[in-house]
């Protein structure tokens, strides 16, 4: 019996011990994804492949290797973040502080000579976020033709050219115009037209250089473009110069604008159609606003009546931004925060901001009791993740299995204990 009472215990020590092992967590992916707007050009001239790393999860680092057919296209540049020759291209984008959920990277390549030329992804691919999870990565595959360019020229007659006849010199053209110009970016303002020369452009907080396809309207015409290495957060003054054979020039202004990372935060909410935006916070001449669903200013209590007994003045960082905020004395670190905010057309009164959820809403002054008494909220309320909450409910139950088995071991080995006392007593002779 004690036999069984052991080799009982330890099944059930065994199958706890199987419970509590974590499972594997199936890793987050990611997806490069190559593009460009035409699968066709000519030899000599220039294109560019957009290289998307996008993925449902934050990450923040990218490395990668891309191929090309070097016979075919030559690499002409690609930004501080992309090097390499001779088919084979690195992009390194490490060390990154922030995550994101897409990076973009503009390859540009020339066409050498006609045939199909191919860009894709090499073997080593790497997209991390900044606790160092590494992402499964898929990839695409963008080919292009090159032509030689369709010659406008007749094919002389023989006979018409046995005596030679003294010609002009070719005068140089002057066509200094783009035929097309497209961009990857969220806006661009008057449509292209050829003769229209100033345009305004808008794109992410992800976008550091504006990523384009153009057309030059004249073969040998040059296009060169400036100021486009680092977009920064705001204004940017980019222009297209395009050079005509005869050296006259055109120049193509643009004002681009980059959103900062709030403002693509709030839009991207927006285009979703989410009722539940989440909070962001910008400045706008000095003031600090946050933004939801609503636009808050945040201001000072100037009378310090409005605030609930147990409250001190303090300041958090919130996206790189100082704000004031009103905290428990005795627990400063707690998860929740009082804010003075200001609607718009509103007067101010005091809201909850929520750290972990990153949240806010009416203060409807629920923790002042809590507060008067010096009791910690956070410590009331334990947060348990919910992806955990089946380990916990199967732990606790099979605790409750493991003591009402011992119970009954121990009332089986009792019963047979006394059993056998009982038979001794009667078999003895008095």
């Amino acid at each position: 019996m004690k036999r069984k009472f052991v080799f009982v215990v330890m099944l059930l020590v065994t199958v706890l011990g199987l419970l509590l092992i974590p499972g594997e967590a199936q890793a987050a992916s990611a997806t490069v994804e190559f593009t460009t707007s035409t699968s066709e050009v000519s030899t000599g001239s220039e294109f560019t492949v957009v290289c998307r790393v996008t993925s449902s999860e934050v990450f923040s680092d990218v490395e990668m290797k891309v191929l090309y057919d070097a016979s075919i296209m030559e690499f002409v540049s690609g930004g501080r973040k992309v090097s390499g020759e001779d088919g084979i291209l690195q992009i390194s984008s490490t060390g990154n502080e922030d995550e994101v959920k897409k990076r973009t990277y503009s390859l540009r390549f020339k066409a050498l000579k006609a045939g199909v030329g191919a860009v894709e992804m090499g073997r080593r691919m790497t997209v991390k976020n900044l606790q160092g999870d590494s992402f499964s990565v898929s990839a695409n595959r963008v080919t292009l033709t090159v032509k030689e360019p369709e010659s406008s020229e007749a094919t002389p007659d023989p006979a018409a050219v046995a005596t030679p006849v003294p010609t002009e010199a070719p005068s140089l053209s002057t066509n200094n115009k783009l035929k097309s110009l497209r961009f990857d970016c969220l806006s661009m303002t008057p449509k292209f037209d050829t003769n229209v020369l100033e345009y305004t452009v808008k794109v992410d907080c992800d976008t550091n250089i504006l990523y384009f396809n153009y057309v030059a309207a004249h073969n040998k015409a040059a296009v060169r473009i400036k100021n486009n290495d680092e977009l920064l957060l705001g204004e940017n003054d980019v222009r297209i110069v395009v050079t005509a054979e005869s050296g006259d020039k055109r120049v193509y202004k643009l004002k681009v604008i980059k959103e900062s990372e709030s403002e693509t935060r709030v839009r991207e909410q927006q285009e979703k159609g989410k009722s539940d935006i989440t909070f962001s916070v910008y400045e706008k001449e000095g003031s600090i606003f946050i933004q939801n669903q609503y636009q808050f200013q945040v201001v000072d209590v100037k009378d310090d009546s409005i605030l609930p007994s147990g409250y001190v003045k303090t300041s958090v960082e919130l996206e790189g931004k100082s704000v004031t905020a009103y905290t428990m004395e005795n627990d400063l670190d707690n998860n929740y925060l009082l804010m003075y905010l200001k609607g718009t057309g509103t007067e101010p009164v005091l809201y909850q901001y929520d750290r972990m959820e990153r949240t806010v809403q009416r203060y409807t002054g629920t923790m002042t009791q809590k507060v008067n008494k010096g009791g910690n909220v956070a410590q009331e309320k334990e947060f348990i993740p919910k992806t955990g909450a089946w380990l916990y409910a199967a732990l606790i139950s099979m605790a409750v299995i493991i003591l009402i088995l011992l119970i009954v071991i121990l009332n089986m080995v009792l019963r047979r204990k006394l059993g056998r006392g009982k038979r001794e007593l009667d078999d003895m002779d008095f």
